[in-house]
C-alpha cells in the first residue's frame, strides 16, 4: 500500500457542489464518489517508481487492500487464508490494540508481518492483534472549510464516520475500520500466539522467522 515518490496526488479544483451541502471537483467523474458519495482524492498510480514514502499510502491501494481483507505487504487475500481471523499490526500509542479501535490499517499476513515491522520506520514500535470483526466505520481525509472552500489547516486526517454529513465536505484519502472481536498477541511469540490461547498450525511460522 506504501506510495512512491512518482504517485503525488493531483490537486484539482474544488468547488461547492450543486446542492450546496457539500464539495465536488470543478471537473468531476463518476469515478470520484464511492458509493456512499464520498469525494477521493486523484492519486497517479506508478507504484515501484522513484523511492517509497513511509508511512504515506496510495489512496486506491489502501482502499482496495481495506475493502477486499488484502494483505498490506504482499496483497494476499488473508480471508482465503482464514476467513475468522486476520491479524492487524499497528502504531504502537503506549497502549494495546482496543475493543472499536478506528485504524485506517489493512490485514497483514504473519509472515509478512514481520518485513513490515522491519521495514517500516512506522511500525518500529507496534501493536499486534487478531481481529474477528474487522467492519466499514468511515473515511479519513481533507476537511474543507464550507465557507473558504480551503482546506482546514491541521496535521493529522480527519476521520468521518458513514452517515455523518461531515463527509461531504472531506476529500477521503483513506477507508477506516473498527476493530471488533480482538486478540492482544504478544509481542514474544512473533505473532502466532493470542494472548492466552493456541491458534492453528496454519499460522505459526518456521522458527528461524520468528523475531522477538
Amino acid at each position: 500500500m506504501t506510495a512512491w515518490t512518482a504517485e503525488t496526488p493531483h490537486a484539482p479544483v474544488v468547488v461547492r457542489h450543486r446542492t450546496g451541502q457539500g464539495i465536488g471537483f470543478a471537473d468531476e467523474g463518476p469515478f470520484d464518489r464511492d458509493a456512499d458519495g464520498v469525494l477521493w482524492i486523484r492519486q497517479p498510480i506508478a507504484r515501484g517508481s522513484g523511492q517509497p514514502l513511509f508511512p504515506t499510502v496510495h489512496a486506491l491501494r489502501q482502499r482496495r487492500a481495506v475493502s477486499r481483507m488484502l494483505c498490506q505487504v504482499c496483497d494476499a487475500d488473508t480471508l482465503e487464508q482464514d476467513p475468522e481471523r486476520q491479524l492487524f499490526v499497528l502504531k504502537d500509542v503506549g497502549r494495546p490494540v482496543e475493543e472499536g479501535e478506528l485504524t485506517t490499517a489493512a490485514p497483514v499476513c504473519p509472515p509478512c508481518a514481520l518485513i513490515a515491522v522491519e521495514h517500516c520506520p512506522h511500525l518500529r514500535k507496534h501493536v499486534a492483534a487478531w481481529v474477528e470483526r474487522p467492519l466499514p466505520w468511515g473515511v479519513a481525509g481533507i476537511p474543507y472549510d464550507r465557507h473558504t472552500l480551503q482546506p482546514v489547516p491541521g496535521d493529522d486526517l480527519t476521520k468521518v464516520a458513514y452517515g455523518d454529513p461531515a463527509r461531504h465536505w472531506l476529500v477521503a484519502t483513506r477507508q477506516v475500520l473498527s476493530l471488533n472481536g480482538c486478540t492482544a498477541v504478544s509481542a514474544d511469540t512473533g505473532y502466532l500466539l493470542p494472548a492466552g490461547g493456541v491458534v492453528g498450525s496454519r499460522r505459526q511460522l518456521p522458527r528461524e522467522a520468528v523475531t522477538t
